[in-house]
Protein backbone atom coordinates (compact mmCIF):
# COMPACT_ATOMS: atom_id res chain seq x y z
CA UNK A 1 0.00 0.00 0.00
CA UNK A 2 1.46 3.42 -0.92
CA UNK A 3 2.64 5.56 1.95
CA UNK A 4 2.01 9.23 2.46
CA UNK A 5 5.30 10.85 1.49
CA UNK A 6 6.12 14.32 0.20
CA UNK A 7 3.85 16.97 -1.29
CA UNK A 8 0.44 16.42 -2.83
CA UNK A 9 0.33 15.22 -6.45
CA UNK A 10 -0.72 17.55 -9.25
CA UNK A 11 -4.00 15.72 -9.89
CA UNK A 12 -6.32 13.09 -8.48
CA UNK A 13 -9.19 11.07 -9.99
CA UNK A 14 -12.71 11.07 -8.54
CA UNK A 15 -14.81 7.88 -8.34
CA UNK A 16 -17.76 7.41 -10.72
CA UNK A 17 -20.50 8.11 -8.22
CA UNK A 18 -23.00 8.42 -11.05
CA UNK A 19 -22.54 4.67 -11.53
CA UNK A 20 -22.61 3.91 -7.80
CA UNK A 21 -25.87 5.83 -7.35
CA UNK A 22 -27.54 4.44 -10.47
CA UNK A 23 -29.44 2.01 -8.20
CA UNK A 24 -31.24 4.99 -6.61
CA UNK A 25 -34.33 6.45 -8.34
CA UNK A 26 -33.85 9.61 -10.39
CA UNK A 27 -36.74 12.00 -9.74
CA UNK A 28 -35.24 14.89 -11.67
CA UNK A 29 -35.64 18.48 -10.49
CA UNK A 30 -38.40 20.33 -8.73
CA UNK A 31 -40.82 22.04 -11.16
CA UNK A 32 -41.20 25.04 -8.81
CA UNK A 33 -37.50 25.93 -8.91
CA UNK A 34 -37.63 28.88 -11.32
CA UNK A 35 -40.48 30.52 -9.44
CA UNK A 36 -39.08 29.99 -5.94
CA UNK A 37 -35.36 30.54 -6.46
CA UNK A 38 -35.49 34.37 -6.84
CA UNK A 39 -37.51 34.64 -3.61
CA UNK A 40 -34.92 32.70 -1.64
CA UNK A 41 -32.02 34.61 -3.19
CA UNK A 42 -33.71 37.91 -2.26
CA UNK A 43 -34.26 36.64 1.27
CA UNK A 44 -30.65 35.61 1.96
CA UNK A 45 -29.28 38.75 0.31
CA UNK A 46 -30.67 40.70 3.25
CA UNK A 47 -27.90 39.09 5.29
CA UNK A 48 -25.06 38.18 2.93
CA UNK A 49 -23.66 41.76 2.60
CA UNK A 50 -23.51 41.94 6.40
CA UNK A 51 -21.07 39.02 6.36
CA UNK A 52 -19.30 39.03 2.99
CA UNK A 53 -17.40 41.46 0.82
CA UNK A 54 -18.52 42.17 -2.79
CA UNK A 55 -16.33 39.48 -4.37
CA UNK A 56 -17.53 36.80 -1.94
CA UNK A 57 -21.15 37.92 -2.43
CA UNK A 58 -20.74 37.38 -6.16
CA UNK A 59 -19.12 33.98 -5.56
CA UNK A 60 -21.98 32.92 -3.28
CA UNK A 61 -24.50 33.99 -5.94
CA UNK A 62 -22.67 31.94 -8.57
CA UNK A 63 -22.65 28.82 -6.37
CA UNK A 64 -26.38 28.36 -6.95
CA UNK A 65 -27.15 26.87 -3.56
CA UNK A 66 -30.86 26.99 -4.37
CA UNK A 67 -30.34 24.60 -7.27
CA UNK A 68 -29.20 21.77 -5.03
CA UNK A 69 -32.54 21.99 -3.25
CA UNK A 70 -34.34 21.57 -6.57
CA UNK A 71 -32.39 18.36 -7.15
CA UNK A 72 -32.68 17.03 -3.59
CA UNK A 73 -36.33 17.89 -2.87
CA UNK A 74 -37.87 17.16 -6.30
CA UNK A 75 -41.26 16.29 -4.74
CA UNK A 76 -41.64 19.41 -2.55
CA UNK A 77 -44.40 21.96 -2.95
CA UNK A 78 -43.40 25.54 -3.69
CA UNK A 79 -43.68 26.33 0.03
CA UNK A 80 -41.56 23.34 1.02
CA UNK A 81 -38.95 24.10 -1.63
CA UNK A 82 -38.66 27.69 -0.43
CA UNK A 83 -38.02 26.42 3.12
CA UNK A 84 -35.30 24.10 1.81
CA UNK A 85 -33.69 26.86 -0.26
CA UNK A 86 -33.78 29.38 2.57
CA UNK A 87 -32.15 26.93 4.97
CA UNK A 88 -29.47 25.99 2.45
CA UNK A 89 -28.61 29.64 1.92
CA UNK A 90 -28.51 30.31 5.65
CA UNK A 91 -26.38 27.31 6.62
CA UNK A 92 -23.84 27.90 3.84
CA UNK A 93 -23.52 31.54 4.80
CA UNK A 94 -23.13 30.53 8.45
CA UNK A 95 -20.50 27.96 7.46
CA UNK A 96 -18.47 30.46 5.44
CA UNK A 97 -18.76 32.96 8.29
CA UNK A 98 -17.64 30.60 11.04
CA UNK A 99 -14.79 29.24 8.89
CA UNK A 100 -13.06 32.58 9.51
CA UNK A 101 -13.65 32.66 13.27
CA UNK A 102 -11.62 31.57 16.26
CA UNK A 103 -13.04 28.76 18.35
CA UNK A 104 -14.16 31.32 20.96
CA UNK A 105 -16.00 33.40 18.36
CA UNK A 106 -17.46 30.27 16.78
CA UNK A 107 -18.74 29.23 20.22
CA UNK A 108 -20.43 32.62 20.55
CA UNK A 109 -22.12 32.16 17.15
CA UNK A 110 -23.33 28.71 18.25
CA UNK A 111 -24.66 30.23 21.48
CA UNK A 112 -26.68 32.74 19.45
CA UNK A 113 -28.17 29.90 17.40
CA UNK A 114 -29.10 27.98 20.55
CA UNK A 115 -30.65 30.98 22.30
CA UNK A 116 -32.59 32.04 19.20
CA UNK A 117 -34.07 28.58 18.72
CA UNK A 118 -34.72 27.68 22.35
CA UNK A 119 -35.56 30.96 24.13
CA UNK A 120 -38.81 32.65 23.05
CA UNK A 121 -38.33 36.39 22.71
CA UNK A 122 -34.53 36.22 22.47
CA UNK A 123 -33.17 38.92 20.14
CA UNK A 124 -29.60 40.19 20.15
CA UNK A 125 -30.00 41.94 16.75
CA UNK A 126 -27.18 39.94 15.13
CA UNK A 127 -27.62 38.75 11.55
CA UNK A 128 -27.65 35.12 12.79
CA UNK A 129 -30.50 35.79 15.21
CA UNK A 130 -32.56 37.79 12.73
CA UNK A 131 -32.15 35.28 9.92
CA UNK A 132 -33.06 32.33 12.13
CA UNK A 133 -36.07 34.10 13.63
CA UNK A 134 -37.37 34.90 10.18
CA UNK A 135 -36.73 31.36 8.95
CA UNK A 136 -38.55 29.79 11.89
CA UNK A 137 -41.56 32.09 11.45
CA UNK A 138 -41.77 31.45 7.72
CA UNK A 139 -41.26 27.72 7.75
CA UNK A 140 -40.53 25.61 10.83
CA UNK A 141 -43.49 26.84 12.84
CA UNK A 142 -45.62 25.03 10.23
CA UNK A 143 -43.97 21.63 10.84
CA UNK A 144 -45.28 18.80 13.00
CA UNK A 145 -44.10 18.77 16.63
CA UNK A 146 -41.64 15.89 16.20
CA UNK A 147 -39.99 17.56 13.23
CA UNK A 148 -39.78 20.90 15.07
CA UNK A 149 -38.12 19.31 18.09
CA UNK A 150 -35.63 17.34 16.02
CA UNK A 151 -34.85 20.33 13.76
CA UNK A 152 -34.00 22.54 16.74
CA UNK A 153 -31.91 19.82 18.39
CA UNK A 154 -30.05 19.13 15.16
CA UNK A 155 -29.33 22.79 14.37
CA UNK A 156 -27.89 23.25 17.86
CA UNK A 157 -25.74 20.11 17.62
CA UNK A 158 -24.48 21.07 14.15
CA UNK A 159 -23.39 24.58 15.12
CA UNK A 160 -21.91 23.19 18.33
CA UNK A 161 -19.89 20.73 16.25
CA UNK A 162 -18.58 23.60 14.14
CA UNK A 163 -16.92 24.93 17.30
CA UNK A 164 -14.96 21.67 17.51
CA UNK A 165 -14.02 22.17 13.84
CA UNK A 166 -12.63 25.62 14.67
CA UNK A 167 -10.64 24.14 17.56
CA UNK A 168 -9.10 21.57 15.21
CA UNK A 169 -8.12 24.34 12.79
CA UNK A 170 -6.48 26.35 15.55
CA UNK A 171 -4.41 23.36 16.66
CA UNK A 172 -3.75 22.28 13.07
CA UNK A 173 -5.03 18.89 14.20
CA UNK A 174 -6.42 15.99 12.19
CA UNK A 175 -8.76 13.52 13.90
CA UNK A 176 -6.83 10.32 14.53
CA UNK A 177 -9.03 7.69 12.88
CA UNK A 178 -12.08 7.10 10.71
CA UNK A 179 -14.60 6.12 13.46
CA UNK A 180 -13.89 9.35 15.37
CA UNK A 181 -14.18 11.33 12.16
CA UNK A 182 -17.50 9.71 11.19
CA UNK A 183 -18.97 10.58 14.61
CA UNK A 184 -17.64 14.13 14.26
CA UNK A 185 -19.00 14.68 10.74
CA UNK A 186 -22.43 13.30 11.54
CA UNK A 187 -22.81 16.25 13.88
CA UNK A 188 -21.16 18.98 11.77
CA UNK A 189 -22.36 18.22 8.23
CA UNK A 190 -25.84 19.68 8.71
CA UNK A 191 -27.44 16.61 7.13
CA UNK A 192 -29.72 15.91 10.08
CA UNK A 193 -31.47 19.28 9.75
CA UNK A 194 -31.80 18.82 6.00
CA UNK A 195 -33.34 15.41 6.61
CA UNK A 196 -35.84 17.03 8.99
CA UNK A 197 -36.92 19.19 6.07
CA UNK A 198 -37.49 16.02 4.03
CA UNK A 199 -40.26 15.08 6.49
CA UNK A 200 -41.65 18.62 6.37
CA UNK A 201 -41.72 18.66 2.56
CA UNK A 202 -43.39 15.23 2.47
CA UNK A 203 -46.00 16.25 5.04
CA UNK A 204 -44.80 13.47 7.36
CA UNK A 205 -44.09 13.78 11.10
CA UNK A 206 -42.49 10.46 12.04
CA UNK A 207 -42.91 9.45 15.68
CA UNK A 208 -39.68 9.16 17.63
CA UNK A 209 -39.95 5.36 17.85
CA UNK A 210 -39.34 5.21 14.10
CA UNK A 211 -36.16 7.27 14.44
CA UNK A 212 -35.10 4.92 17.24
CA UNK A 213 -35.66 1.77 15.15
CA UNK A 214 -32.33 0.05 14.31
CA UNK A 215 -33.17 -0.55 10.65
CA UNK A 216 -34.35 3.01 10.12
CA UNK A 217 -31.18 4.23 11.85
CA UNK A 218 -29.13 2.04 9.49
CA UNK A 219 -30.71 3.64 6.42
CA UNK A 220 -30.57 7.13 7.97
CA UNK A 221 -26.87 6.80 8.81
CA UNK A 222 -26.03 5.38 5.39
CA UNK A 223 -27.64 8.34 3.62
CA UNK A 224 -26.07 10.85 6.01
CA UNK A 225 -22.62 9.30 5.69
CA UNK A 226 -22.92 9.21 1.89
CA UNK A 227 -23.53 12.93 1.88
CA UNK A 228 -20.50 13.92 3.88
CA UNK A 229 -18.15 11.33 2.37
CA UNK A 230 -18.95 12.53 -1.15
CA UNK A 231 -18.98 16.17 -0.06
CA UNK A 232 -15.54 15.73 1.49
CA UNK A 233 -14.22 14.42 -1.82
CA UNK A 234 -15.75 17.24 -3.83
CA UNK A 235 -14.65 19.95 -1.39
CA UNK A 236 -11.21 18.57 -0.57
CA UNK A 237 -9.35 20.60 -3.19
CA UNK A 238 -11.02 23.84 -2.15
CA UNK A 239 -10.52 23.17 1.56
CA UNK A 240 -6.87 22.17 1.38
CA UNK A 241 -6.19 25.30 -0.70
CA UNK A 242 -7.73 27.39 2.11
CA UNK A 243 -5.69 25.54 4.74
CA UNK A 244 -8.76 23.71 6.10
CA UNK A 245 -7.94 20.22 4.84
CA UNK A 246 -7.65 18.78 8.34
CA UNK A 247 -11.46 18.64 8.74
CA UNK A 248 -11.90 16.39 5.72
CA UNK A 249 -12.25 12.61 5.39
CA UNK A 250 -9.57 12.46 2.71
CA UNK A 251 -6.96 13.95 5.04
CA UNK A 252 -8.05 11.72 7.93
CA UNK A 253 -7.65 8.61 5.76
CA UNK A 254 -4.27 9.75 4.43
CA UNK A 255 -2.96 10.42 7.95
CA UNK A 256 -4.51 7.45 9.78
CA UNK A 257 -3.75 4.85 7.12
CA UNK A 258 -0.52 6.46 5.86
CA UNK A 259 -1.60 6.35 2.24
CA UNK A 260 -1.32 8.78 -0.65
CA UNK A 261 -4.08 11.06 -1.92
CA UNK A 262 -5.39 8.81 -4.72
CA UNK A 263 -5.52 5.77 -2.45
CA UNK A 264 -7.55 7.76 0.08
CA UNK A 265 -9.94 8.93 -2.65
CA UNK A 266 -10.38 5.36 -3.90
CA UNK A 267 -11.06 4.20 -0.33
CA UNK A 268 -13.90 6.71 -0.06
CA UNK A 269 -15.29 5.51 -3.39
CA UNK A 270 -15.37 1.91 -2.21
CA UNK A 271 -16.91 2.82 1.12
CA UNK A 272 -19.68 4.76 -0.65
CA UNK A 273 -20.57 1.65 -2.64
CA UNK A 274 -21.08 -0.24 0.64
CA UNK A 275 -23.14 2.60 2.12
CA UNK A 276 -25.39 2.68 -0.95
CA UNK A 277 -26.09 -1.03 -0.53
CA UNK A 278 -26.88 -0.41 3.15
CA UNK A 279 -29.36 2.36 2.29
CA UNK A 280 -31.21 0.28 -0.32
CA UNK A 281 -31.37 -2.73 2.02
CA UNK A 282 -32.91 -0.63 4.81
CA UNK A 283 -35.64 0.60 2.46
CA UNK A 284 -36.42 -2.93 1.26
CA UNK A 285 -36.51 -4.32 4.81
CA UNK A 286 -38.81 -1.63 6.16
CA UNK A 287 -41.11 -1.95 3.13
CA UNK A 288 -41.78 -5.58 4.12
CA UNK A 289 -43.17 -4.68 7.56
CA UNK A 290 -46.89 -4.77 8.30
CA UNK A 291 -47.03 -1.42 10.14
CA UNK A 292 -47.68 1.34 7.53
CA UNK A 293 -45.76 3.85 9.65
CA UNK A 294 -42.69 1.84 8.68
CA UNK A 295 -43.70 0.25 5.35
CA UNK A 296 -45.03 3.52 3.89
CA UNK A 297 -44.02 6.64 5.84
CA UNK A 298 -40.54 5.57 6.95
CA UNK A 299 -39.74 4.12 3.53
CA UNK A 300 -40.92 7.32 1.82
CA UNK A 301 -38.67 9.34 4.09
CA UNK A 302 -35.68 7.13 3.28
CA UNK A 303 -36.50 7.58 -0.40
CA UNK A 304 -36.34 11.32 0.25
CA UNK A 305 -32.87 10.81 1.74
CA UNK A 306 -31.92 8.90 -1.43
CA UNK A 307 -33.00 11.93 -3.47
CA UNK A 308 -30.54 13.93 -1.38
CA UNK A 309 -27.70 11.51 -2.15
CA UNK A 310 -28.34 11.48 -5.89
CA UNK A 311 -29.21 15.16 -6.19
CA UNK A 312 -26.14 16.24 -4.26
CA UNK A 313 -23.91 14.36 -6.69
CA UNK A 314 -25.59 15.99 -9.70
CA UNK A 315 -25.43 19.50 -8.23
CA UNK A 316 -21.77 19.21 -7.22
CA UNK A 317 -20.81 19.29 -10.89
CA UNK A 318 -23.32 22.01 -11.76
CA UNK A 319 -22.16 24.54 -9.18
CA UNK A 320 -18.84 26.38 -9.43
CA UNK A 321 -18.32 25.99 -5.67
CA UNK A 322 -16.01 22.98 -5.82
CA UNK A 323 -14.45 22.88 -9.28
CA UNK A 324 -14.91 26.44 -10.52
CA UNK A 325 -15.43 26.88 -14.23
CA UNK A 326 -13.86 23.47 -14.83
CA UNK A 327 -16.89 21.72 -13.29
CA UNK A 328 -18.19 20.24 -16.54
CA UNK A 329 -14.73 19.01 -17.55
CA UNK A 330 -14.19 17.43 -14.13
CA UNK A 331 -17.58 15.70 -14.36
CA UNK A 332 -16.55 14.16 -17.67
CA UNK A 333 -12.89 13.30 -16.98
CA UNK A 334 -13.09 12.89 -13.15
CA UNK A 335 -9.62 14.46 -13.01
CA UNK A 336 -9.10 17.27 -10.47
CA UNK A 337 -6.07 19.54 -10.58
CA UNK A 338 -4.74 20.11 -7.07
CA UNK A 339 -4.65 23.80 -6.21
CA UNK A 340 -1.61 25.29 -4.51
CA UNK A 341 -2.36 26.77 -1.08
CA UNK A 342 -4.52 29.91 -1.22
CA UNK A 343 -4.62 29.93 -5.02
CA UNK A 344 -7.88 31.22 -6.55
CA UNK A 345 -9.48 31.28 -3.11
CA UNK A 346 -12.06 33.98 -2.47
CA UNK A 347 -11.81 35.28 1.09
CA UNK A 348 -14.91 36.20 3.10
CA UNK A 349 -14.41 39.98 3.22
CA UNK A 350 -13.16 40.40 -0.36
Amino acid sequence: MPTLIGPLPRTFRLPRFDETFSVLPDHGENPHCDAVRPKSRTWINQYTPLVCGPKMCAFMDNCGFELIMSATYPYASATGLEAAMDFANFIWLYDEYTDTLSSASSAEAARIVKCTLREPGYDDETWICRALQDFMRKHIDKCGPNVVRRFIDHCCSTTGGMVKEAELRERDEVLRDIPHYVAFRRETSGSRSRFDLVEYCLGIDLPQYVHDDPMFISGYNAAMDLLFWTNDLFSYNMEQAKGHGGANAVTVIMKSKQVDLQTAVDFVGGYCEALTTQLVYAQQTLAARSDPVFSKDAVRVLEGFSDWVKGNDVWSFTTERYFGQQNKMVKETRIVEVRPPFAETVMLKE
